[in-house]
């Protein structure tokens, strides 16, 4: 016996095949009268759902139609309004040797419009008329035995596919409006279809039936979208960006599992939107083309403030921090705890003001901290970060400068420059606060970033390159992936790796030469080919932390032929832009990784942080591949917040700009460099005071955690500060003085030896 397949063609399809006998469902009485009022009304389903339909063999003849063999043979009829822009009625009689005619009509008994009819050709089983129908029209369907007028008892089932949700494409899709706060709303995708034209999602599994939803980037950059079940369990979501709604869509960040449970999730800031522009974004049930219905917010952060700090937390197993808490204090305000409930990530918008003292405390409740982590971002950068595992009490404190910090090396814009055939080694924590990698260009790496570290090279000399990349831990899993060769080092990459590797073994990794393939999958053996390289190529390297164990790595470079790794031909590295606030002056600080044809710095000033203007300038050291500082002092800074920025210009006049900083000068504190320096025992510190204060002495490591911290009342004078350096490692720290209004001044660096 065949099994029918059931197809949809307009305007008329017939089809005609034998099925397997469908099981009865409640009476219904078939009518010989052509009336809608005296016929049968039949049910129209979203699928084949069969109802009776008999015909006795007494029905007198009411239509002789045409087509089809029709004849004046008795028949009977049924009528249906339809629901959806083509319907499909199939007549399945109970004896599979009874050969059924099918007509459909419209219109009024007397004057009825014959629209389409089925017929096998005496061949018996089941007839099928498929018709592009008007929704809400009323249809009469006739059945007849051919060539007799005995009886035939049968079923008839009438469906209809509904159509699609109104956002079944970008140009439909419904806006979203980004409050302060996460409201759910209930979304349906049931019918939706697939969207053709647009690059794949690149994540979960897409089987089609998504929907779309458009937001505009606000002022701030920042967006967060959650989502939570409903019908569907498993959701998945994609951001595109477009130049129209139906115009060319370029895939930002697509998520499947990031929320609670098997639900999406996904956050962007200033470093992933431009404010303005319309986003689009697409959402399926992942595996399937049901559909069904879900709850899903967006939000952005509320105004106030002079700059937004956003606290990332993340959880490796999805199941939450089990009542784990990260404290932020704002000024003397009451200090506010945020958590991950449940799920892989949540985020917090914190608005801050410039000079207000920040202070962020860890609280571990339960177990599995390794899966623990979190970090502060402020801009494209990093503020503090913390974790696997995070430090409990009072972790960090300092004023808040609202400058946007530098990308961190978890970031392909904040990517290390290799400059010498060393090997070296580092401790992936996290992400970073962009998402570098996704199905364009992510090639073997199929979870795309998991903690991971960015670099870039340049051979200075043609050769081979081989490397290992060995963990500390020889049970962790690294991936790596290396894009190139391209003309100049561009972030994020863009196109499929040069080299990757995603084995899912443990151990060391790395380009072998006779590894036998350039790319492998999870079932590779840790080893792709060896490179040969150009002078004057440039490559960005990402190392990946699979196992997200937060431990370190060592790479170690295998070079012949005379190969060898330089930075000089990249350009140049800026390691940040910060500020120091004196009595009566401003000083600027910043340094350079590495510099290629390096003229000269403008140093440029703002009072708005819009309307630059150039208030001097410092010479660049032209070519390094080691860490250059300079300094700038601002001796007429104005009174209120002062936005500064660099020009860095080239000897061939080609100039790039730094990041923004700013200073809020009012000169009511001054304090002299900590001293003895380097110190062992203890450090100290002069200062004076314009007025009264309770002052909070701080003292920073190198990675801006708090090691001490001392609130001390003083009067309008000078000052000796002394603070005891017992129990701190050897190494770098700062120190800084914060009055109660939250004005800080930076006093210095200094080493314990």
């Amino acid at each position: 016996m065949m099994l029918k397949t059931y197809s949809i063609l307009c305007p008329t399809v017939v089809v005609a095949a034998m099925v397997a006998m469908p099981l009865k469902n409640a009476a219904q009485t078939a009518s010989n009268g052509c009336s809608y009022a005296g016929a049968s009304q039949y049910t129209v389903s979203s699928s084949c759902s069969y109802q009776n339909f008999d015909k006795p063999g007494t029905f007198g003849n009411a239509v002789n139609p045409s087509g089809c063999s029709g004849s004046n043979n008795d028949d009977a009829f049924g009528w249906f309004t339809a629901t959806g822009t083509s319907t499909t009625i199939t007549y399945n009689p109970d004896n599979n040797s009874h050969d059924p005619i099918m007509h459909l009509f419209s219109g009024a008994c007397g004057s009825l419009s014959n629209l389409a009819c089925a017929n096998n050709n005496g061949n018996g089983g089941n007839e099928t008329i498929t018709y592009a129908t008007t929704i809400g029209t009323n249809y009469l369907v006739r059945i007849q035995r051919n060539g007799t007028n005995s009886g035939m008892d049968g079923q008839l089932c009438i469906w209809s596919v509904p159509p699609p949700p109104a956002n079944d494409d970008p140009c439909g899709a419904t806006p979203l409006a980004l409050g302060s706060a996460c409201t759910y709303t209930t979304y349906n995708s049931t019918n939706a279809t697939a969207t053709a034209g647009i690059p794949a999602p690149g994540c979960s599994t897409y089987s089609g039936g998504d929907v779309w939803f458009s937001f505009v980037a606000p002022a701030s950059g920042a967006v967060t979208i959650r989502t939570t079940a409903g019908s569907i369990t498993n959701l998945a979501m994609a951001l595109y960006s477009a130049t129209a709604c139906n115009g060319t869509f370029t895939l930002i960040e697509c998520d499947d599992n990031d929320g609670v449970g098997s639900m999406s999730f996904l956050t962007f800031s200033s470093v992933d939107l431009v404010v303005g522009q319309t986003y689009y974004l697409r959402v399926w049930q992942s595996g399937s083309s049901s559909g069904g219905t879900f709850d899903l917010c967006a939000n952005t952060a509320p105004a106030g403030g002079d700059c937004l700090y956003i606290l990332r937390m993340f959880d490796s197993a999805g199941d939450g921090w089990g009542g784990s808490t990260v404290t932020v204090q704002l000024g003397a305000g009451a200090p506010v705890n945020y958590t991950l409930a449940n799920g892989n990530q949540e985020v917090a918008y914190i608005n801050v003001t410039t000079g207000q003292l920040v202070q962020i405390s860890y609280a571990a409740a339960g177990g599995s901290q390794n899966e623990i982590s979190y970090f502060v971002q402020v801009g494209a950068g990093i503020l503090y970060t913390d974790g696997p595992t995070p430090g409990t009490g009072l972790r960090y404190a300092s004023a808040a400068t609202c400058a946007s910090l530098s990308p961190p090396n978890s970031d392909c814009s904040g990517g290390n420059t290799i400059c010498s055939n060393s090997g070296f080694n580092a401790n992936p924590s996290h992400t970073g606060v962009k998402a570098d990698l996704n199905v364009s260009n992510r090639g073997c790496l199929n979870s795309e970033e998991r903690q991971g570290t960015w670099y870039n090279f340049s051979p200075s000399v043609g050769g081979t390159i081989e490397m290992t990349i060995a963990p500390t831990n020889p049970t962790d899993d690294y991936d790596f992936a290396i894009w190139g060769p391209m003309a100049s080092l561009a972030c994020p990459p863009t196109g499929a790796p040069y080299r990757c590797s995603y084995s899912a073994l443990s151990g060391n990794t790395g380009l072998q030469i006779g590894a036998g393939d350039d790319s492998e999958g999870s079932g590779g053996n840790k080893w792709v080919n060896a490179m040969t390289v150009t002078a004057g190529q440039v490559y960005i390297l990402y190392v990946s932390n699979y196992s997200r164990s937060g431990l370190a790595f060592n790479l170690n470079w295998t070079l012949t032929g005379g190969a060898s790794l330089d930075c000089t031909l990249l350009p140049v590295e800026f390691l940040g832009l910060q500020v120091v606030t004196g009595t009566d002056d401003v000083l600027l600080e910043w340094a350079t990784g590495s510099e290629y044809n390096s003229a000269f710095f403008a140093v440029e000033r703002s009072h708005n942080g819009s309307d630059f203007v150039q208030i001097g300038s410092v010479g660049a050291q032209g070519y390094s591949n080691s860490a250059v500082h300079y300094q700038f002092l601002d001796e007429q800074p104005i009174t209120g917040v002062n936005y500064y920025r660099l020009k860095q210009v080239d000897a061939d006049g080609a100039s790039s700009l730094s990041n923004v900083v700013t200073a809020a000068f009012r000169g009511t504190i001054a304090a002299g460099l900590p001293y003895p320096n380097p110190a062992s025992t203890e450090i100290n510190l002069d200062i004076d005071l314009a007025a009264p204060d309770a002052i909070d002495l701080i003292v920073m490591d190198a990675s801006g955690r708090l090691v001490r911290h001392e609130r001390i009342s003083l009067p309008i004078g000078h000052h000796r500060l002394t603070t005891p350096l017992s129990g701190l490692d050897a190494g770098s720290y700062e120190m800084a003085v914060t009055l109660t209004s939250g004005e800080r001044v930076h006093a210095g660096r200094f080493m314990v030896h």
